[in-house]
């Protein structure tokens, strides 16, 4: 019995399907949570601080709360969700929105296979489905509470409803581009290539509309709390430009960013890893021109495809091969690609066995292969992930000898992972909690008296001192 006869009476029902892709998707992703139990990556604590002083502040400000100036640097979306999720669970813990993310690691599954399915055939939607499901850096990383797994989720409806419903698929890619900065670069010009290829027709015009009027809110609120529309776009790049660098200080950002691009073509141009940056920016430029101009039938999902290759492959190649460390840390900016890529490269693989020599290469289990292959590297990549954990459990253990000083009144401390075991292990309040951007240390103030007053009025009683972040 081949895989369509043992597959069909799964397949025609909508919900047996859900929970064929659900299922497969979140047990490596459970397995992943009990062999690396503790949220590895920094990054995850501070966005539950955001998120956490958020709720117990800055909602009654209406605004996103932190101690470290953050809260509008990242995308806001997932911020106000593990807020919603702190608050209607009523803990300080960052394990809701760990689970939240296992479990939409299995949607994203599922829309891979109905993107594949609706855009070309149930068997590639299927392959590629189960290929992501095991994808290394997507099990691992939707085990954790980062940001990606939402703004992946978000894209994936985008791409799904654009052909049917181009009104929601441009809600649903503006809330991704609020979700990571990048895809906000990325919707950009997507929403560029769709009015292009299109010309303006009844369904660009109402997925363009939508995106922008969903845009344009978030834009109006962030004009309205920091005077710059696209304020996390802009610092984002920013950053990226060398901004905050010795050398970037001070200088206009079209100056930055034209000196960024100049030295980055010219160091690509002599690494293996540049120049395949380069070329696939020059695959990207040339395909587009062939989409516009011939109006690919399938052009939407393509499209973003090489958009999100272009955007997100020089956040984590250049770290190849000399920066392992760095380049584990951001292999979660290639899940995009992996999401999207997966699709399509079954897609080759499958009209390559029926093109290929008569057809004979049909039973050839390619896709099988690639499976095992990523099954084998999740097993590989687990033990490296898993040493993170060391520098979770000293700012832990870091913060547990600190509270043992404590006795009440405002801590002073700047590393939200050990604010975050002030909260949710010894139930350190909100308002108790406080950072170093408030404090005369951060402004190279050097008056005792200043200190003595700031001490005073805070009713400053812990002051934790934690290196390079105070």
């Amino acid at each position: 019995m081949g895989v369509e006869k043992r597959l069909y009476s799964i397949l025609t029902n909508p919900t047996y399907t859900f929970l064929l892709f659900f299922s497969i998707a979140i047990i490596p992703r459970i397995l992943v949570w009990t062999l690396i139990p503790l949220d590895w990556n920094f990054d995850s604590y501070h966005h539950w601080q955001i998120s956490y002083l958020t709720l117990k502040i800055g909602l009654r400000h209406g605004r996103l709360w932190d101690l470290n100036g953050c809260e509008l640097y990242w995308g806001v979306v997932p911020h106000l969700v593990q807020a919603f999720l702190l608050g209607v669970f009523s803990t300080a813990s960052i394990t809701p929105y760990r689970v939240l993310n296992i479990l939409l690691g299995g949607v994203n599954t599922y829309l891979i296979y109905l993107i594949g399915r609706d855009n070309f055939y149930w068997e590639i939607g299927l392959y590629a489905g189960v290929l992501f499901a095991f994808y290394p850096p997507a099990v691992i990383f939707d085990a954790i509470a980062m940001q990606e797994t939402l703004a992946l989720c978000l894209a994936l409806l985008s791409v799904y409803t654009f052909r049917s419903r181009p009104g929601w698929s441009g809600l649903l890619l503006a809330l991704a581009g609020q979700s990571r900065t990048e895809f906000w670069l990325v919707s950009i010009v997507f929403v560029m290539g769709v009015a292009l290829v299109e010309r303006l027709s009844m369904r660009a015009q109402s997925f363009i509309v939508s995106w922008l009027m969903t845009t344009g809110v978030f834009c109006t609120l962030f004009w309205n709390w920091t005077s710059n529309p696209v304020y996390p776009l802009y610092w984002s790049l920013f950053n990226v430009f060398g901004g905050w660098t010795e050398q970037g200080l001070g200088r206009p950002f079209l100056d930055l960013m034209t000196t960024w691009i100049s030295k980055k073509v010219l160091a690509w141009s002599s690494k293996t890893t540049g120049q395949a940056l380069l070329g696939s920016t020059a695959v990207f430029a040339c395909t587009f021109f062939h989409m516009v101009r011939r109006r690919w039938e399938r052009y939407h999902l393509v499209l973003f495809f090489l958009v999100v290759t272009v955007v997100f492959s020089p956040i984590f190649v250049p770290y190849y091969p000399d920066h392992t460390r760095s380049l584990l840390f951001m292999l979660r900016m290639s899940t995009p690609i992996a999401a999207f890529g997966s699709i399509l490269l079954i897609c080759l693989i499958y009209r390559a066995k029926l093109n290929l020599f008569g057809g004979r290469l049909r039973r050839l289990p390619v896709e099988l292969a690639l499976v095992m292959v990523a099954i084998a590297s999740l097993g590989y990549l687990i033990p490296s992930y898993s040493l993170f954990q060391e520098d979770i459990s000293l700012a832990f253990r870091a913060a547990d000898r600190s509270f043992s000083h404590y006795q009440g009144g405002t801590i002073v401390c700047d590393n939200p992972t050990m604010n975050y075991r002030l909260a949710s292990r010894w139930k350190i309040e909100a308002e108790d909690l406080l950072g170093n951007h408030y404090s005369p240390y951060y402004y190279g103030v050097s008056d005792p008296v200043r200190y003595v007053e700031w001490f005073k009025g805070n009713n400053v009683t812990l002051w934790i001192y934690t290196g390079s972040q105070s």
